[in-house]
């Protein structure tokens, strides 16, 4: 996928996220996406075994998030820690290490400030709709 579609794939598999309550299997995140119009190659679903490699981010990415809102450098160490504690390992069950983490340090704080952003927009948006100061 390119980068502009794994962002939309991202973005959907949120949604569907809030929408259901868990996170969709591959099948069930192909059709989400083919539902909305993001097909793969010769006008079909992508493939779930194209989608299998992309749930890992979201959930590292999701445990990172939560020590950002605590500390405003998360600890590559602690998040690792406790995305074992959680069950989220890399491929083959394999623990996920701190270089690991620390590597895709840039991309989340890349993807926290957009959605920190995004976020506030829409909380500003909000109050000026209904007239809070």
């Amino acid at each position: 996928m390119t980068d502009g579609k794994h962002d939309a794939c991202r973005r959907d598999r949120m949604e569907y996220q809030t929408q259901h309550g868990d996170e969709p299997g591959h099948d069930e995140l192909s059709a989400y996406l083919a539902e909305r119009g993001m097909l793969g190659r010769g006008g079909k679903p992508v493939s779930p075994s194209t989608l299998r490699r992309y749930p890992l981010g979201f959930r590292i990415y999701n445990v990172w998030a939560e020590h950002r809102e605590r500390n405003d450098v998360p600890s590559a160490e602690a998040v690792a820690q406790d995305c074992a504690a959680r069950g989220i390992t890399a491929q083959y069950n394999k623990p996920l290490t701190p270089t690991y983490v620390a590597g895709e340090a840039e991309d989340f704080e890349r993807r926290w400030h957009a959605l920190t952003r995004h976020h506030a927009g829409a909380q500003q948006w909000k109050y000026a709709r209904v007239g809070h100061p």
